[in-house]
């Protein structure tokens, strides 16, 4: 089996995590309340539509898209009351405005939600307003409006569309279970993109670590003309939209350029799933499933409404088993540190990994010894030990001509390294300032 350089394996050691969570079903959880952020994914933050006060319906708009062509509008996840409609800290710097609803425990849908609708009725000029008016984005961690990814530029032509079953992160496996448990959603959507798109060529890329998903989806795909499943072999990031295009494709996507580039558009397979539900049912994006696991009691694959707050999904799968010390939004390598357990999760929430007081605690940085490990394990073909003069010295010029915008913070290098730096997380704040003076910021 082909793969892309670099990268990792740390399911080989002790750190995967997968295996207390990859053989439970997904079950439902929905809670007394949802604090639904406004501004989580990329883009302009959405515009509240509703007020305190506000009695709600599932799947009513509460936020209208923000201006330019990455808005999205926001539904609510619960029925109930809109009990405050607020900027809150998150987990940026900036607090963002949110929504909340106390739940009525009614589960009313607003009307025009329809039952299944054939596929053979979706004309493909319907497809994408139906995924941008669902108010779907990248599941996979990203975030992005998935109907600007699906607006192919002027003078640029897909030949193919992969669906990313990978999930190659540590401690997760909600995408496993969403394969094994529902692969015709996912099969559908993929189907959808590739009408949408007038694309013949649709491959599911899934890692040979997942071998029940396979044998799913591979029932759900057989006979469908032009869909293909690829098994990969296990390795971390494979994940990464370039890595998964190389290895499934053989194109490598030139430096700063979108996978566009070499005419393939990736999607997730949650994503995939959520076009499904938009496109053959009218559902908007309100629900997904996230793997609880770590430091608690019974872990879990629940499926949470949008805006469930982190320490009632925790509740829900028993508590804590010992004193936390870090709750990442995530998987372990690129998972998101919480602040605490009241912020909620989103959409692109896949995890909520708990790591104990001792697993939390900080190593210390020790002097490179040019060893060269993590040039071998980056995916982006860096080099990290020199990049990390530049990102230290807070030398911008410096960082970019190292090519630190190709750095996909994976963490392999910090995975890698014996002395312990700190490289993956000065990769991303270099790659932040850079973002800041991009839009017209001091970036210092």
């Amino acid at each position: 089996m082909s793969s892309f350089r670099g990268g990792i394996h740390p399911m080989k050691r002790q750190h995967g995590g997968k295996r207390p969570t990859r053989d439970l079903p997904i079950r439902e959880f929905i809670s007394d309340s949802v604090c639904i952020p406004l501004g989580a994914r990329q883009g302009p933050p959405s515009v509240p539509c509703v007020k305190k006060g506000d009695a709600v319906k599932v799947g009513q708009p509460i936020a209208l898209p923000g201006p330019g062509p990455l808005g999205l509008p926001v539904h609510a996840s619960i029925s109930g009351k809109v009990t405050d409609v607020v900027r809150m800290a998150y987990t940026g710097d900036t607090p963002v405005m949110c929504v909340l609803i106390e739940n009525d425990f009614h589960n009313t849908w607003i009307d025009g939600i329809y039952g299944q609708r054939e596929f053979s009725a979706i004309t493909p000029e319907s497809i994408i307003p139906a995924i941008r008016d669902a108010g779907i984005c990248g599941m996979g961690g990203a975030s992005f409006p998935t109907h600007v990814k699906l607006s192919i530029p002027e003078g640029a032509r897909c030949d193919i569309i992969i669906i990313n079953g990978t999930e190659c992160e540590t401690f997760l496996t909600a995408d496993d279970r969403l394969m094994r448990e529902t692969p015709m959603r996912i099969v559908n959507g993929l189907r959808l993109v590739m009408r949408a798109l007038s694309v013949s060529r649709g491959v599911i890329a899934i890692e040979d670590n997942k071998p029940e998903a396979l044998k799913s989806i591979l029932a759900a795909s057989a006979n469908l003309p032009g869909i293909e499943v690829k098994k990969l072999r296990t390795s971390y990031p494979q994940g990464g939209e370039k890595q998964l295009i190389l290895t499934v494709t053989g194109r490598e996507v030139p430096s700063g350029k979108l996978p566009v580039a070499v005419n393939a558009v990736v999607l997730n397979v949650a994503t995939s799933a959520a076009i499904a539900d938009a496109v053959l049912q009218g559902k908007p994006l309100i629900e997904r499933v996230t793997t609880i696991a770590g430091c608690v009691k019974t872990p879990a694959n629940l499926l949470l409404r949008n805006g469930t707050i982190i320490g009632d999904a925790i509740g829900e799968c028993g508590g804590y088993a010992k004193t936390p010390g870090k709750i990442a939004l995530g998987g372990g390598m690129t998972g998101i540190c919480a602040p605490n357990d009241q912020v909620p999760m989103t959409i692109s929430t896949s995890g909520i990994v708990v790591y104990d007081e001792e697993e939390a605690q900080s190593l210390d940085e020790q002097p490179c010894i040019r060893c060269g490990k993590c040039v071998g394990a980056c995916p982006s073909g860096l080099r990290p030990y020199i990049l990390k003069h530049y990102c230290d010295e807070g030398d911008l010029i410096g960082a970019q001509s190292e090519h630190v915008l190709d750095c996909i913070v994976c963490g392999s290098c910090s995975y890698e390294c014996p002395a312990q730096r700190w490289l993956t997380a000065s990769f991303k704040n270099m790659k932040d300032k850079l973002a800041l003076a991009a839009k017209g910021g001091n970036g210092k």
